[in-house]
Formats: C-alpha cells, structure tokens, sequence
C-alpha cells in the first residue's frame, strides 16, 4: 500500500517559433536543429503498487517561474524551479 516508485526523466523542452515541443533526448527529428532554442527541464512522476500515484510534477532550471514557460497548463501536474534542475528537499515537500 505504501511502496511507490518514482521515476525522474530529464527532457527537452523545443521552441519553434511560437511552438512549443516536449521531446526526448534520443529524438534525431529535423526540429531539433542548432537553431532551436532547447531547455532541459527535468519531469517526476511516482505510483504506487495498488494504483496510486502522485500528481507528475515538471522542474524548470531557473530561480523564479515566469509565466509565459507553460501556455497550456495540464490540470493537476505541479511546476517547480531549481537552478540544478534537479528536486530538493523544498520542492519535493511543496
């Protein structure tokens, strides 16, 4: 009931123009050109054995979020900053 598994993906957020892409760092597609403005953000997600899971949250490399990073939010994921990138005790008890 209580065992869950967390799993952390580093990805790469592309920005088209006014397109913005979420994309794996394996992907070769022609967008992912040198003139493509590229961030890696990292993404957690954590379920448990029975089916449960924790709300998936994305983690931006900054110090302050600024609005205009996510257009089309996804109800219930949570979004968080970390100049590391990486999760820490202060986002991960938010």
């Amino acid at each position: 009931e209580n065992v869950y598994n967390m799993d952390k993906t580093r990805v790469i957020l592309s920005t088209l123009g006014a397109v913005k892409v979420l994309v794996g760092r394996n992907d070769i597609r022609g967008y992912r050109g040198a003139r493509v403005k590229r961030t890696t953000v990292t993404a957690i997600e954590c379920i448990s054995s029975d089916g449960r899971y924790l709300s998936p949250i994305i983690i931006w490399a900054a110090t302050t979020h600024r609005s205009d990073w996510i257009t089309f939010p996804t109800p219930g994921w949570h979004y968080a900053c970390s100049e590391s990138r990486y999760t820490d005790s202060k986002i991960s008890l938010e």
